[in-house]
């Protein structure tokens, strides 16, 4: 049984399709933690609560398999995916070694234009996470800091592949708040890659970004392992 939630307030995507709002629906359902890992996400039930037919649904669900957020299975249908700590760790890895490689990239080019949108970026990040729904802003805050330094690096296709990987670990990312303590530290984190930023530092903005990510990496482990605890346990 899907939670009611889920059909309450879908994101409508402006003017787009309904396949487009509903994969938006079930993505915020899915990084925000409403539908879990083995979830069972059955076609027909979706187009009843979404009062849809199925060919929609059919193509959400498709969309989100490509961003690898579902999966098709056999006898079972479409099912929520979920990480276990060697995946997290792995795709961190390589995040770790695109994203190093973007921030380089980014400082060698960057304009007063770009520097601007960085420190803005990092502005709202603070003030953002800071508020009483921090937590689940935080993880779309992160992501438009890091990005708002990647855009500088002129490199689409190494952009693509850094926001398919933040698609998949977000969910994941995102729990780092829950660590007392860590949003200090993730500003510190963020303030030192604007400085190497500020100074045009390409080396040494590649190598915060790349320590960032792996510490992050490590976080994002002892959350899995608290949460997986815990539902053992209930």
């Amino acid at each position: 049984m899907l939670p009611a939630s889920l059909f309450l307030k879908p994101e409508f995507a402006g003017h787009g399709t309904a396949s487009e709002t509903i994969s938006a629906a079930l993505r915020k359902a899915i990084l925000e933690d409403a539908l879990q890992a083995g979830q069972a996400l059955p076609q027909s039930e979706l187009a009843s609560g979404f009062g849809v037919s199925i060919i929609p649904v059919r193509e959400a669900l498709k969309r989100l398999e490509a961003e690898g957020l579902v999966a098709f299975l056999p006898n079972r249908g479409a099912t929520v995916v979920g990480m276990n700590e060697a995946d997290i760790r792995e795709y961190s890895q390589i995040r770790a070694l695109l994203e190093e490689q973007a921030a380089g990239y980014a400082v060698r080019n960057m304009t007063r234009v770009d520097l601007a949108r960085i420190e803005d970026a990092y502005d709202a990040f603070v003030q953002g996470v800071s508020g009483p729904d921090g937590a689940q802003k935080s993880g779309a805050l992160n992501r438009t800091f890091h990005n708002a330094i990647y855009a500088a690096a002129d490199k689409p296709r190494l952009l693509e592949m850094i926001d398919d990987l933040h698609n998949k670990l977000d969910r994941y990312i995102r729990g780092h708040l829950l660590i007392e303590g860590r949003k200090a530290t993730t500003d510190e984190e963020h303030f030192a890659i604007l400085e190497a930023c500020r100074a045009r530092d390409a080396d040494r903005a590649a190598r915060l970004t790349r320590i960032h990510i792996l510490d992050a990496a490590d976080i994002s482990v002892e959350v899995f392992r608290r949460k997986t605890s815990l539902a053992k346990v209930s």
